[in-house]
């Protein structure tokens, strides 16, 4: 853009020039100049205008800027030229060298309010709030009869809190249009904010005079009173409203409002129910007037929410053929009770299944409450939804691997794989479920190459890193490599029971039975306890350390907490470990 200002002052430097000065006569006037082309020039600089206008329509916006600078070049007065090369840098978000183009079509043309117009927006863009003001006031000398000008000075004035002017310009636009709700409640802020209240409080009865059937101003009057903590004048303005309309959702709100202010908790939720039963009023908004009170801002102490839930299910009954409400509920719930938030998903669903976001919210809380059956359900079905989402593929991949369907768990995975593009996190944990699909299929060396892949991706994942680790070690393969891989597992969480047990075993099958013995002892102490398979390998760790008494106590503690394992039972009738 620097360069552009650089050729268009050459431009017009060179415009005194004898070469340019023989073909181009300029003719000056109070308000406005104009060039006078020979006819070749006129024929060049149409064809650059008109050539400009294509690649503009077009896109090509660089080359479009060129074909204008050479018109300027032919006519460096033409003020429709710099108007479409400011254009073009709007376009481009340079507001502040479209600005400065403006300037110039505006020079040379200011009877063309089309650009004033839109210099005054720049103006304000640029945040130049009094030169937009000057503008504007050029406009409506001009052009006295334009409402739309009126008010956007009037706006200007506000938002430079020139508060009287403003004013001012709002009363003559108001003798213009009448008494208008847009004008009274702008200068019922701006009487506000000089601190002349009973200015506003005109304001808005003037409004109710002109229209006393128009609930909405009675809920402004109380809004005003409201500010002013006048509530039993506030209370009797929003009881007007429901002497109107009976049914009137915000007149309730607004009732509740007023009750919450004066810290009628009660009140307040009797009101608040009544609103939600305006089957007239949008879900969106009366999910707003729910959100401060799910978000505790309002409610802090309050404990009851028993009587949110009710408010809840009043909703869903009122819109029960719209998704949104069950889903709001199912949200609020999330936290505070997750079979039922399952059950508003559910109903949500009944009503819409095309939306994704809504199908994984309920799958991931299926998992959550290990609802597997459901989850494989659900899954099945949206894939016929949503073949290609790579999510809801791992998410059947998960749940046939809990049903032990392994073959459908590897297919889904591949097909995830395929459709997961650039997302590196949901590749890597689709490369840890096929190592741990693989290995379950008998497939140790495929199982393996997916560990090495997920590690790539992230060589933080600690889940691979046990498993990689433990499988390694049951196969006895590269134990030096399974002791760095659970090491660092470690690291990452030193306090989780099977990453310990998972430690403890790579030492055990590296005969380093007495580091082993106090590493299974601290998986015991951290709720490997409850673990049978752990308890077992406390009892095989003890053997090999020479405590076969403990050892045995510790086998038939695992046989006790339901382990099936025959080789157990060997254990315990040899009274000595016996490799799997």
């Amino acid at each position: 853009m620097k360069n552009l200002y650089w050729l268009l002052a050459l431009v017009i430097c060179l415009g005194g020039c004898k070469s340019v000065k023989n073909t181009v006569t300029v003719k000056q006037n109070l308000d406005s100049k104009v060039s006078f082309l020979s006819p070749q020039n006129k024929r060049k600089f149409d064809y650059f205008f008109y050539e400009g206008q294509r690649l503009k329509m077009n896109g090509d916006l660089n080359k479009a800027k060129n074909y204008f600078v050479e018109c300027l070049k032919i006519d460096s007065l033409s003020g429709t030229c710099y108007f479409e090369l400011a254009n073009i840098a709007i376009a481009a978000k340079n507001y502040k060298a479209a600005q400065d183009l403006l300037s110039n079509s505006v020079r040379l043309s200011p009877d063309n309010k089309w650009f004033q117009i839109l210099l005054g927006d720049l103006y304000q863009q640029n945040k130049d709030i009094p030169k937009a003001i000057a503008t504007y006031e050029k406009l409506v000398a001009r052009f006295p009869d334009s409402d739309e000008f009126t008010y956007v000075l009037a706006q200007l004035y506000q938002n430079n809190k020139d508060y009287q002017k403003a004013i001012d310009t709002y009363n003559v636009l108001e003798k213009s249009i009448g008494i208008n709700e847009t004008i009274s409640t702008e200068k019922e802020k701006i009487y506000l904010e000089m601190g002349k209240e009973g200015l506003a409080y005109k304001e808005i009865n003037k409004l109710i005079d002109d229209n006393p059937y128009e609930p909405r101003y009675y809920g402004f009057l109380g809004d005003l009173y409201l500010y002013n903590k006048n509530y039993t004048k506030a209370e009797q303005s929003y009881l007007k409203i429901l002497q109107l309309d009976e049914g009137n959702g915000m007149g309730y709100f607004s009732l509740a409002n007023t009750k919450l202010k004066q810290a009628d908790t009660t009140a307040y939720f009797t009101y608040f129910a009544k609103a939600l039963d305006d089957k007239d009023l949008a879900l969106e908004v009366k999910f707003q007037r729910l959100l401060p009170l799910l978000m505790g801002k309002d409610f802090a102490t309050y404990k009851d929410t028993n009587v949110v839930a009710e408010l809840f299910d009043r909703l869903t009954i009122v819109h029960k053929d719209d998704a949104r409400s069950y889903v709001y509920y199912a949200n609020y719930l999330q936290n505070r009770d997750k079979p039922a938030a399952l059950v508003q998903y559910k109903k949500a669903l009944s009503i819409d299944k095309s939306n994704p976001a809504l199908w994984q919210d309920m799958f991931l809380l299926e998992i959550d409450l290990g609802l597997f059956e459901d989850l494989y359900t659900g899954t099945d079905e949206v894939l016929s939804i949503f073949p290609e989402e790579p999510l809801f593929n791992l998410f059947y991949a998960l749940a046939a691997m809990q049903k032990e369907e392994y073959i459908h768990a590897k297919e889904k995975l591949q097909n995830g794989l395929e459709y997961a593009g650039d997302n590196l996190t949901l590749k890597g944990q689709m490369h840890a479920y096929l190592g741990d699909v693989e290995h379950s299929l008998g497939n140790s060396d495929e199982s393996f190459k997916h560990y090495e892949k997920a590690l790539e991706i992230d060589d933080n994942n600690v889940v691979v890193l046990n498993n990689y680790s433990y499988y390694l070690s049951v196969e006895n393969k590269e134990l030096e490599k399974a002791e760095k891989m659970i090491s660092k597992c470690i690291e990452l969480e030193s306090g989780n029971a099977t990453y310990l047990d998972t430690y403890a075993w790579v030492l055990f099958k590296r005969g380093r039975f007495f580091e082993a013995k106090y590493i299974i002892e601290r998986a015991i102490d951290n709720g490997g306890v409850d673990s049978d398979v752990i308890v077992e390998h406390y009892g095989d760790i003890l053997f090999m350390n020479n405590k076969v008494e403990d050892a045995l106590i510790q086998w038939k503690k695992s046989l006790d907490m339901g382990n099936e394992s025959v080789v157990l039972k060997r254990k315990i009738e040899l009274k000595k470990y016996v490799a799997e």
